[in-house]
């Protein structure tokens, strides 16, 4: 099957709201997901690794959805935040350390 960059993307977002739960996703936290691994989807990717793959990277996206979770209600809000997707991958990330984490990009939140 041949998978496309904005199909493997919706993956992503649905992993990380697996692990997110019932807890609002800001559009800003959606936006900050993408931002992270948007780019990161290559075409050698999609052609040589997602097939074989993506049960441990979508595994890694619910990982971070569950701690943007917790970050969320740890602080009382109803919603995860842009800074939460952004800390929680960065904890997820480097606790991972694969080769399909891509590099963290410039804070922005």
């Amino acid at each position: 099957m041949a998978y496309s960059k904005e199909g493997v993307m919706a993956q992503i977002a649905i992993a990380f709201g697996q692990g997110a739960g019932a807890i609002r996703v800001s559009q800003q936290a959606a936006m900050e997901l993408r931002r992270w691994y948007l780019d990161a989807i290559t075409d050698t990717i999609l052609s040589d690794h997602w097939e074989s793959e993506a049960v441990n990277v979508l595994e890694r996206i619910r990982a971070i959805g569950a701690l943007a979770e917790r970050k969320a209600r740890d602080r009382g809000d109803t919603k995860i935040l842009a800074s939460d997707v952004y800390s929680s991958a960065l904890i997820v990330q480097e606790t991972s350390d694969t080769d399909f984490c891509p590099p963290p990009p410039p804070p922005d939140v």
